[in-house]
Formats: C-alpha cells, structure tokens, sequence
C-alpha cells in the first residue's frame, strides 16, 4: 500500500496533463454609478454594455444553442462585482419559481448560477445561485468536485429578480470582500454563467462546457473549462474583518430514562461570537468562542439493520466553510477527518480556523478546545482537536497532498497522518490514491488504511475501479470509519446513451449499470462479495425508473444483535434481492418516489418499502412526508419483525427573509415521535433571528416493534425552546 501510493505521487508530478482549450473572454465595464439592485435592467451601465449571448446547451442537447434567448451583462466598482441577465421566455407565465427558503432548493426552480475562479487555478471557484425569485444559495468548487456538501458556504451578496411577460431578469451585487484572490492592481477571474429552464429539464452555459466533464450538474464544476473576466483595476479590498456576535437565551424540559418519573427544568442564557478576518487576500482566519449550534437542523432518523456504523452528514456552520479542502479518505467510509466527532457530546469552549492559498499550495488548519465549560478549559476532561490539511497543485489538473490530527485528552492521545494524491486527465477522468496511519496511546490501536483507484468518465460511460485496505484496528479518533479489517477490490462500469427512438419521443436516457465489491480479511480470509446489476431508464420529463438485481455472499466471523433479543449467528449467508425504484420530477406541484425491494436475508426473508411524496402548494407552502417499513422474517429468536420510519416535513416562507421550517419523525425502534420546528428571519443580510422548539414523545407499549397507537399512552421525553441573535458587523 505505501509504495502503491508512493507510485501514484510521483505520476502526479511527472505526467503530462492535457492542456485545457482557449477561453472565452469577457471584459468587465466600469461603473462610475453603481447600478440599483432591483431587478429591473434600466440603469444606465446596463444600457452601455453589449450582452454575452452565446449560450450553449449542456443537456438535454448537449453541444445545441438554448432554445431560449439569454442575455449577460457584467460592471464592476472599487466594491462590487455586478451581473445583469435578461433570460427571454416564450412561455413566462410557465416559468418555476416557489422557493423562498435561502440555502433550500433552488434546483427545483428556474435558476441560474455565477461561477468564479478567483485564482485562475482551474480547480477551484465560488458558485453563486439564484432562482427567478432572487432567492439565494451558494457553495464552492474544490478540485473540480461539487457535492451537496459544497453548498455549505454562506456569503453575503446580493440578489433580485423580476419577472414580466418576457421571462425573468436578474441582477447580482457579489462583494469583492466576500472573496479571495490574488494580490495585484489588475484582476483575471475564470467565469461560467448557467440558466436552467426547468420545465424543459434544459441547462445551458457560457461557456460550452459539455456532458464528457461527467454531466450537465458535473459541467458546473469544470473549472479547466471556464471563461475569463477581464478587466477588473483597482479594487478596494477592505480590512477584510467580520464580527458576528450571538445571545441565546432558552428552556428545556428534560428526563434521563423512561423510569424517572417527572422533568428536570433547564434554563439557559448565554453569548459568544465568531470573528472571520483576512489576514491577506490569500488567508481568512475564522476564531469562534463559546460556539452554539442551537439553530442546527435535526438529523433524519436512521435505522441500523446491519452490523456497521450509520453515518449522520455535518449540518454545523463552522465546519461547513470550505470543508472540501479538509476532505481525505473515502467519503462517508472512510474519512481520515470528520468535523462531526467535535463538540457533540461537550461544549465547544474555543476554536480557530484558518484557511487560504498561499502560491500554489491550499492550507486548511483547525483547533478546537472542548469541555463541559470554561473553567475546565485546560483540565484533565477538556479535550483539544487539531487539525492540518496540505494540498499542493500539480502540473495543470493534479494535487498531492498531506493531512495531520490529534485528539489530546488530559495523558491520552490519538494522532493520524495522511497523504494524497490525485492526478486529472482527459476531461474528467482520474487516478487517485491516500494513505493513513493511526498512532494511539493505546499501542494497539496503531494502524492504517489506504486506497488506490481510478475512473475512466465521459459523457456516455463511466468505469471505476479500486483497491481499498482497512487496518484491523484503525480508528482514527477525528474520522470516520464504517468498516475495520478488510481489503476490498471494487470495479464498476455505468452506461447511459441517449436514447432516439421516433416510437418513443419521450425517452431521454438509458442506463446500464453493474457492480462488484469483493472484500476478504486482513487475514486474507473471504468475507464479502456484492455483485449488481441494474437497468434503468430516464424520461424526457425528468422521470426515471430502475431495476435492479443483487447477489450478497456474507461471512459473519462473530455473532451480531440486529436488534434487542435477535441475534444473528456466525456462519456463511448468500441472499439475493430484487429492486425497483421510480422518481418523478421534484420540482412540478406533485411529485413523488418510491422504492420496493424483496429477497432472502440471513436464511430468511427481507422486504422493504418505501415510499414519499411532495406538494408544493405555492411560493409559500410546501410538504413533504415518506415512509419505509422493513418486514424481516430471520429464523432466529425474536427474527419475526417490522422496522418502521415515518417524516413529515413543512417548509412554509412569508418572503426571502421570514421562513419556517418543521421536521416531524417516527421510528417503531425507538417508539419516539420527534419533532423540530426552526423559525429564521434575516434581519439584516447574514445576521438571523433563530427560535427553535424541539419535542420527543414516547409511546408507551409491551412491543417496540409496534407502530404507534395514537391511544396508547405517552411519555414526554424533552422539550425545548430557544432564541438565537446574531449580528453581522463588518469592520
């Protein structure tokens, strides 16, 4: 493992990398009056600047003019970047447009995004997005990687829209504050522009930028392909400093266990602050005391029917900001740093954060004190968390990297050092390999884990495949890790032509996909093998239909509780699993998925059901529920039951700035009804107002595996209310 990756590193400094095509040019303009941020294009700039019209479809034609008209105009001033688009509709009054929630989903709307690559690295930008009622989101690009992590930013800009019988208009105010870029009296930015027309399901760009970069979402990411936005002099950069203090006050009502008989009361009031200051144009220090994550949305509830660890994503604001940069290991299994392991079950007394760019190396570094309060701050039960990410650009589209933590408690420790490397080619095409090694106080905790892979995409195919190993104790203390004590060799192939049968005009896609996991011991001792395939089929609406067929062979090495009183002995298992999935298209008025599987399981049987839907009401309305419900049938003691999930969730929104969002969930495991509600009102742009109430009821019952009967007697778990203040000062 270490000189496979020792291999990959060298590749990545030595090979020759494709260089990427010339691109297109836009020249800023000057405005001696900035333009007034209203929708409406008739300030004078606008009137002065001819439009970029030249966009191109990426999907559902890829490489095709739109099919509507779209116009771009961009100004700048010592402070702003400004943006101007008049997107023509024939059909306007058919235009999407009902999110109101910032931060919510924008994709289900007409929207359009900015991308800007301040460096010029061609690998990493901001994306700013906006739908057609100005509504707002953004995120940023690493490495040519956007996820749903990615939108995880929060910058402060401006945004407004109107829309007339022509289409929509849109116009931006981006800070050149919120940003980060090079030093220098002239400015070059890489740019992309992006409309979406979503009833047609049509995305197009400025510039071409096409589906072999891995799909017209992928397309966003392709920083190597942007344009260029010249012309931008003599900005004003400003100190660069942003105080957000916050004041919390609250209640809580709460019990230990279901025997105690009555609440404990709890009130609280407390303040803090987060202060995020530029230390050059390069370097953003973010410094965080006593840190509250009161308005953190609720987890959606999870039942564990395997034998391995769920994962639950970040939600926390600290951690989000630029977390790409933070990213080693194989997400969501085997992550060498996952922000999550900090401040859960204690207070976060203190932390600092720095990230930038200095020349062509990207330098994450993060350090946290937490305890139960401040004067325990340096004690024996106060913890320190640490962090140090490297991440070194290499010829055009290659990085290698390096990665340090430590988690120090009193005389224990668990440290982790890591590297990486990753080498781009063709459009979006890679080798890619990491390795980690873990030392503990507890000497038998030292160990590692690394993987090599690589992925051949391009518009049509995609084929991956890797070779994983997992050390038989390797816990990194600030990671995350599913799985211990294996080596998994994986391959994958997905095939996805368009599909032009004059019989069936409603077609869009194909796919043809098949998988195999292949996973034996650190003893080289077989112990697992997952083999798939699965057809499936995408409509020109945006609906999509699949099947799938599963062969899992299993090797349980020790007994394992699938839940209280079930236990599955140890011993050799081969199950097989049929599934079918259906989607319909999220963003009509009505939209719905569901998901049916069945097959054996453990020498039983197994069927899941699943199924939710949605109705967006209006602009400030709209609900959401699913259910799922396992049948389990295992010839085991207590093998003979249900595993239940229900949600209900209402996003109602009074304007861009009041919303209100409720989360509603049960699961028969638990027998929990859980309830989160979080009212924000943005006061002021990135200051909010926050009031959360929280409830748990339990429903009482001789069987856990029960739904719950609405006349079965309950018990008050907790309940909760807080109040969040915060101000955004900029100095």
């Amino acid at each position: 493992m270490r000189s496979a990756c020792l291999i990959l590193l060298l590749v990545g400094t030595t090979a020759h990398a494709q260089a990427p095509p010339q691109p297109f040019e836009i020249e800023a303009v000057f405005a001696s009056e900035p333009p007034r941020i209203d929708g409406r294009l008739d300030d004078d700039i606008w009137r002065r600047i001819e439009p970029v019209t030249a966009f191109t479809q990426v999907w559902p034609q890829d490489g095709q003019p739109a099919t509507e008209d779209s116009e771009a105009r961009i100004a700048y001033d010592a402070d702003y970047l400004y943006f101007a688009f008049r997107f023509y509709d024939d059909n306007a009054g058919l235009i999407r447009a009902k999110n109101l929630e910032r931060g919510g989903r924008n994709d289900r709307d007409d929207h359009a995004y900015i991308g800007l690559d301040t460096y010029r690295d061609g690998r990493n930008a901001y994306l700013f997005e906006m739908n057609a009622l100005g509504t707002q989101d953004d995120a940023t690009v690493t490495d040519e990687s956007i996820t749903i992590d990615s939108f995880s930013w929060d910058a402060i800009f401006e945004s407004e829209t109107v829309i007339d019988d022509d289409g929509w208009t849109l116009e931006v105010a981006i800070p050149f504050r919120q940003l980060r870029f090079p030093e220098g009296d002239e400015l070059e930015f890489g740019l992309m522009l992006s409309r979406m027309i979503n009833r047609k399901n049509e995305r197009v760009l400025w510039p071409a930028i096409g589906m072999e970069y891995g799909g017209s979402f992928s397309a966003l990411a392709a920083v190597s392909a942007y344009g260029v936005l010249k012309g931008i002099r003599n900005v004003r950069r400003g100190r660069n400093i942003e105080l957000k203090p916050y004041v919390i006050t609250g209640a809580q009502a709460s019990r230990p266990d279901l025997q105690t008989p009555e609440l404990t009361n709890d009130f609280q009031q407390d303040v803090g602050f987060d202060l995020k200051y530029g230390i050059t144009s390069n370097l953003t220090l973010d410094f965080s005391v006593n840190t509250d994550f009161a308005q953190v949305e609720a987890d959606n509830v999870q039942l564990n029917l395997s034998r391995f660890n769920l994962f639950f994503p970040e939600k926390r604001e600290f951690f989000l900001e630029r977390s790409g940069l933070f990213e080693h290991g194989n997400s969501r299994s085997t992550q060498t740093f996952f922000s999550r392991r900090i401040g859960l079950t204690e207070s976060m007394l203190a932390g600092a954060r720095m990230t930038g760019q200095i020349g062509a190396v990207s330098l994450g570094a993060l350090n946290i004190q937490t305890g139960e309060d401040f004067g325990d701050f340096l004690g024996s039960s106060a913890a320190n968390n640490a962090v140090v990410r490297l991440r070194a650009d290499v010829l055009a589209r290659s990085t290698a990297g390096v990665i340090f933590t430590s988690l120090d408690r009193g005389e224990a420790y668990n440290r982790a050092a890591g590297i990486d490397a990753q080498y781009r080619f063709g459009r979006s095409s890679e080798v890619n390999g990491w390795y980690t090694r873990v030392w503990d106080d507890d000497a038998l905790l030292n160990d590692a884990a690394g993987h090599v892979g690589f992925l051949l995409r391009d518009d049509v195919t995609r084929f991956s495949g890797s070779y994983t190993s997992v050390g038989r104790n390797y816990a990194p203390a600030l990671g995350f890790v599913r799985r211990q004590d294996f080596q998994s060799f994986d391959a994958n192939i997905r095939i996805s032509p368009e599909l032009n049968w004059q019989a069936a005009p409603f077609l869009q896609r194909w796919l043809v996909r098949s998988a195999v996991d292949y996973k034996i011991g650190q003893d080289n001792e077989l112990q697992t093998i997952d083999a798939e395939i699965g057809l499936g089929v995408e409509f020109q609406n945006r609906d999509e239909i699949q099947l799938e067929v599963e062969r899992t062979f299993e090797r349980l090495l020790v007994p394992f509780e699938i839940r209280p009183g079930a236990v599955i002995p140890a011993g050799d298992y081969t199950f097989y699993d049929n599934d079918i999935f259906f989607e319909t298209d999220s963003s009509r008025p009505v939209f719905f998925d569901g998901n049916l599987s069945t097959g054996s399981f453990f020498n039983g049987r197994r069927s899941d059901v699943s199924v939710s839907a949605g109705y967006r009401v209006s602009k400030n309305f709209t609900f959401e529920a699913g259910a799922r419900q396992s049948f389990i049938d295992l010839p085991i003691d207590n093998g003979e039951f249900n595993a239940t999930t229900l949600s209900l969730s209402i996003l109602g929104a009074i304007n861009r700035d009041l919303f209100a969002k409720a989360l509603i969930q049960y699961d028969n495991f638990s027998r929990d009804l859980q309830a989160n509600i979080r009212i924000n009102w943005i006061h002021t742009p990135g200051s909010d107002l926050f009031l959360v109430f929280n409830t748990s009821t339990h429903f009482v019952g001789d069987d856990e595996t029960d739904l719950f009967d609405p006349q079965a007697a309950t018990i008050t778990n907790s309940r909760a209310a807080v109040a969040k203040l915060t101000y955004v000062v900029l100095l």
